[in-house]
């Protein structure tokens, strides 16, 4: 088995898509998330920092502003480590021991002249929150920042205070490096499952692999049927294949039987014109082993058919085939001036061979043609699966066991008529071939009822 063909592969292959990308986009929120949470923990501490040193702010009545306590804690009181605070007043500046002198210089820090309006309610909480920037720090370094500004007495005061991105960043790094591992190892761990859930989902068809073998082999007669429920259906298909291929097969040995029984009778007669007349009857044998070649083509024809094909691919428009016979059947019995009526819809079709049909129905017009006074009928209707023919003639008729006697091979009632008595036999053992049945009745012209019931093909299309 090629590799493309492999379903496990392909299951495999699909599973592993998913995962991998259920994985990545898990990453993704997971990080966001972390990123969101490490940078409110951020801000957060700056924002602390920031109500810190309102709290500590004074201004003299000229504007200049002081501290009342000293507000260099940790991480503030670190040099150039980019944890900084700076307040700008109207006539100082104010900065952390971490600056060391520097300025907090960035576009993101111009301070807005206007002074904060009061607000209420919800409008309140949000303008007293500290404003997020992000800028360069006096070492060139990229900082966050956290701003906001406050009224002093009559003075409005910036306060600004500020994070490295590395702050940020470095944390978050070493969550994602721990969470990358973890969505590898779990990545992992699916797909082991996947693994097994795949052997253990395909085993089913390994079983039935080696029940389907144990069929060929002959240790079993059919696939059990005790299967999972995905492949129940299939197992029953199996199990009707095995099932149509043992009916053609026996009716392929009928066939055989047919053909023994059908060359019976011209191989007697052949051996009683050869021990009557030693030099022999040439046109007597030709025409006896002329019979017996057609009986023997034509049985093993069906025989082919029913093993390979089988009958239900085949199909024939019926109204045709019987108005041809009804014409020439009707030409060779012109001397009895037989009156020939057929109601037969031109679209029915029937799930069998032309030849079988026209044997079928030959045998049954040529009986009706042979032991009717004036009248023969013939009509057809569609009944559900089935098509049922009617053949009525306005004869003698027959009882009720001498019916059952002409549907035996070989079987006469009237030695003087033509023929060897096995036209209604073919013509049964044809119609059971086929799923179908043939019987018998009085027919209310007075003579024989035959009804030949047939699988029903599709609708003809013109």
């Amino acid at each position: 088995m090629s590799r493309e063909a492999s379903l496990s592969r392909r299951l495999l292959i699909a599973a592993s898509g998913f995962i991998a990308l259920a994985l990545v986009v898990a990453a993704v929120l997971i990080g966001f998330v972390l990123h969101r949470f490490v940078q409110g923990q951020i801000d957060q501490r700056l924002d602390t920092q920031i109500v810190f040193l309102s709290s500590m702010l004074r201004a003299d009545a000229n504007g200049r502003i002081g501290l009342t306590g000293n507000a260099d804690g940790p991480p503030f009181e670190r040099p150039r480590r980019g944890w900084y605070w700076q307040i700008t007043g109207p006539k100082n500046v104010l900065r952390s021991a971490s600056l060391e002198d520097a300025d907090i210089d960035s576009p993101a820090l111009v301070r807005d002249e206007r002074p904060p309006q009061p607000r209420k309610g919800p409008e309140k909480d949000k303008n007293d929150r500290p404003r997020p920037a992000d800028g360069v720090g006096p070492d060139d370094e990229y900082l966050h920042f956290r701003i906001k500004q406050v009224r002093v007495s009559d003075f409005v005061v910036t306060i600004v205070t500020s994070s490295p991105r590395a702050a940020v960043w470095g944390p978050l790094r070493e969550a994602m490096t721990t969470l990358a591992i973890s969505l590898a190892a779990l990545g992992g761990a699916l797909l082991l499952a996947i693994m097994l859930q795949v052997r253990l989902g395909l085993r089913p068809l390994d079983r039935l692999r080696k029940a389907v073998a144990d069929v060929r082999s002959g240790r079993i007669e059919r696939v059990p049927s005790r299967q999972p429920v995905e492949i129940q259906p299939l197992v029953a298909e199996l199990n009707g294949l095995l099932d149509q291929n043992a009916t053609s097969l026996e009716r392929a040995r009928r066939h055989v039987a047919n053909l023994a029984h059908g060359l019976k009778t011209p191989l007697a007669t052949l051996a009683i014109v050869a021990s009557a007349d030693s030099a022999g009857n040439p046109a007597t044998i030709q025409a006896l082993v002329t019979q017996m070649e057609r009986r023997i083509r034509h049985h093993l024809g069906r025989a082919r058919t029913a093993v390979l094909n089988g009958p239900v691919r085949v199909q024939t428009a019926i109204a045709p085939r019987l108005q041809d016979l009804g014409d020439l059947l009707g030409k060779i019995n012109s001397d009895k001036n037989v009156a020939f009526a057929m109601n037969v819809p031109v679209d029915l079709m029937v799930a069998c061979e032309q030849q079988d049909f026209d044997e079928m129905a030959g045998n049954l017009l040529d009986n009706a043609f042979k032991w009717a006074r004036s009248k023969v009928s013939i009509r057809a209707i569609r009944q559900n699966t089935l098509v049922e023919l009617v053949v009525e003639d306005d004869g003698g008729g027959l009882s009720v066991e001498q019916r059952a006697q002409v549907l035996r091979p070989g079987e006469r009632l009237d030695e003087s008529a033509p023929g060897f008595g096995f036209g209604l036999s073919i013509t049964r053992e044809l119609a059971e071939l086929y799923g179908g049945d043939v019987s018998l009745g009085a027919s209310p012209k007075g003579g024989l009822c035959v009804t030949l019931r047939l699988p029903a093909g599709n609708v003809a299309r013109n």
